[in-house]
């Protein structure tokens, strides 16, 4: 997320601003997808680890 930040930042570009939504609402449903996949797999114990650990960005 913060290298497609740093891209929108670094390149203005009419492309880039045109990707960055689209990319950003593609990795979310990624990670989405993903964590569907883990719980399959791994059931209770990944949910465990999912109420610690952030999607995205960390907690202070």
């Amino acid at each position: 997320m913060l290298i497609l930040l740093g891209f929108l930042l670094q390149w203005p570009t009419v492309l880039t601003l045109l990707m960055f939504p689209i990319l950003l609402v593609m990795y979310g449903r990624l990670a989405v997808k993903e964590e569907a996949e883990m719980r399959a797999q791994f059931g209770t114990a990944f949910d465990s680890y999912a109420k610690q650990t952030p999607r995205f960005f960390p907690r202070f």
